[in-house]
């Protein structure tokens, strides 16, 4: 199921992180399994009914990207190379989740960390 965790297509990446401190919420830990289950980049992950994909910065950070268009709420998919948007074409690159060919947009990401080789990402708790 796509997490309708966006930010609306009107907000810049600049808007975006300077409204980000308005927009708290409790946070739960996840344990996505071992980091050496995930060799191949990026991932599909399911927590609970929510569906991600696990990406790997350019410098090793690992993030989970929500699979949510942040423009129209559609639900991204792995498409060849890039996640795309079916509903109006906005590809996002693997690693960041940042458009590649539209507007100063990009997936809603969340943290994740490795402790003693798990994955463990930092969620919103419903």
């Amino acid at each position: 199921m796509a997490r309708r965790l966006y930010w609306p297509g009107h907000l810049s990446n600049r808007d975006q992180e300077e409204f980000k401190p308005m927009a708290t919420y409790k946070t739960i830990n996840v344990d996505l399994g071992l980091e050496t289950d995930f060799t191949k980049l990026p991932a599909p992950v399911t927590v609970g009914e929510w569906s991600y994909f696990l990406a790997r910065s350019r410098k090793g950070v690992y993030k989970l990207l929500s699979n949510v268009c942040p423009h129209q709420a559609e639900e991204v998919l792995d498409w060849t190379g890039v996640f795309m948007c079916p509903a109006h074409g906005w590809r996002f690159e693997y690693t960041e989740g940042v458009c590649v060919n539209g507007p100063n947009a990009k997936m809603v990401g969340f943290p994740v960390s490795v402790a003693d080789g798990h994955l463990i990402a930092e969620l919103p708790d419903d």
